[in-house]
């Protein structure tokens, strides 16, 4: 009985270990380090930031600590009207079978990435879809997080917590099994079934486990005002 407490206990706080991490100065010993360590880490990475108003915005194309700010970088769309005339056009590749969506090639050389495509007479008009880069940069004491999800540091807290659950079910489902056969199980056999459904189902659980730990991710997050106090 104590065992299986215990293995009921261990099980438990395997499943309840938590699928994310939280990083702050004091964890670099310096800001310089934790500065340095977050631009390595942040400069090309898509980021979710946390200003100190609980306002929050993603990052596309990174982040990092320059100047005493912290300097963000994030495509949008531009979209403006176009129009020419078809003699001025020396391609034009349809995206989909709407023919709403295209690439256009001028004969100079210039292309256009287009939606809304519409052909009137001798002239073609659509309108046209930059992605332009925004940066945009806040004082360090306005940012209160940044963070990011790994997926394949999310793969062995899923595999911990697939294991914890998927091999407790098979245990049970053998359990349950040996107790229908009553007394035409001998209590070795009832063992080693109990046994094959628990490793069976630890081995599922690591499988899909992973799987969804993948998928998931691990939060990372890199803290620059603790609740404790501001850097």
């Amino acid at each position: 009985m104590r065992r299986k407490i215990f293995f009921a206990l261990v099980m438990v706080q395997l499943f309840f270990t938590g699928c994310s991490s939280t990083y702050t100065v004091t964890d670099f010993g310096t800001k310089e380090k934790f500065y340095e360590e977050f631009n390595n880490t942040f400069k090309d990475r898509e980021a979710k930031v946390i200003l100190t108003n609980d306002s929050s915005f993603t990052a596309d194309k990174g982040v990092i600590v320059k100047n005493s700010l912290v300097v963000c970088y994030s495509t949008v769309e531009d979209k403006r009207p176009q129009k020419f005339l078809l003699s001025d056009l020396s391609e034009i590749n349809f995206a989909g079978n709407d023919n709403q969506s295209a690439k256009i090639t001028l004969k100079t050389g210039e292309e256009f990435n287009a939606e809304n495509v519409l052909t009137v007479r001798d002239s073609i008009n659509f309108t046209e879809v930059r992605r332009l880069l925004k940066i945009d940069s806040f004082p360090i004491d306005k940012v209160k997080t940044a963070s990011y999800v790994s997926g394949w540091k999310g793969v062995f807290p899923g595999m911990k917590i697939g294991f914890a659950s998927m091999s407790l079910l098979g245990y049970f489902i053998g359990k349950s099994i040996t107790e229908q056969m009553g007394g035409n199980s001998t209590p070795n056999e009832r063992e080693s079934q109990e046994f094959t459904g628990f490793f069976l189902g630890g081995i599922l659980g690591l499988v899909t486990g992973a799987i969804s730990g993948y998928i998931v991710g691990y939060d990372i997050h890199y803290q620059f005002n603790p609740c404790t106090g501001k850097l």
